[in-house]
């Protein structure tokens, strides 16, 4: 893939194991550029163009954009949803008889409910197991550590909504040279696209492509 903006001369190639690394100097244009893309990881117009060959991309629908490294929510109504769906395949491919004695079982004990009951009884029978999760606070695990977090982060966007490339805001001034490496290490792995948008250079990592705009909007290649 490869990401072009009208202010800039080259545009930027983006592959698992290349990171890109934009430093925007000016304070005002680093906003300005990490608020559009926000934007348009969010589905609103903007100047950033995503394109494979010869076919433009959805930033909205292939990238994430994550600034706030204290609300990687993996278990907010969205990635929920996707995860109960996600457990009701494999329990309808992988444990079919078991998923059909807890549903039989559920129904026999309804209906002795129901008999015992001052009132007539019904229930929705549609989704039982999304219904059975929901009761049991079925979620995705925690983890500890910042860099945990963004790897859970990643691998659940990656499974649940094809995400392929992820912006991230200053994550050098969270994250140490190290955990940077890991992080970098994981995303080639899974075959993650990884682009940093940052305001100050920093130590320049084995995996890194360096572009900076320096305060007098000129382009550098580091």
């Amino acid at each position: 893939m490869k990401l072009a903006h009208f202010d800039f001369e080259n545009t930027f190639s983006l592959q698992p194991g290349r990171v890109n690394v934009l430093v925007v100097e000016p304070e005002k244009q680093f906003f300005l550029y990490c608020s559009e893309l926000c934007g348009q990881a969010a589905g609103e117009p903007g100047k950033f163009c995503l394109s494979e060959g010869d076919a433009e991309l959805s930033i909205a629908k292939c990238c994430a954009f994550i600034a706030d490294y204290f609300s990687l929510q993996v278990n907010d109504k969205k990635f929920s949803t996707k995860l109960y769906r996600s457990l009701q395949e494999i329990a309808e491919t992988h444990f079919l008889r078991e998923y059909q004695q807890i549903c039989t079982l559920l129904a026999e004990f309804f209906q002795k409910l129901n008999a015992e009951s001052d009132c007539p009884l019904e229930y929705d029978g549609e989704d039982r197991l999304g219904a059975i999760l929901k009761a049991f606070g079925v979620r995705i695990a925690s983890e500890d550590t910042l860099l945990q977090s963004i790897l859970l982060y990643m691998r659940a966007s990656c499974a649940f909504f094809k995400t392929k490339c992820f912006f991230f805001m200053n994550l050098k001034t969270v994250l140490s040279a190290e955990e940077l490496a890991a992080l970098y290490h994981e995303a080639a792995l899974d075959d993650v696209c990884l682009f940093l948008l940052e305001n100050t250079q920093r130590e320049k990592l084995p995996a890194e492509v360096v572009t900076i705009i320096d305060r007098d909007l000129c382009e550098i290649l580091a």
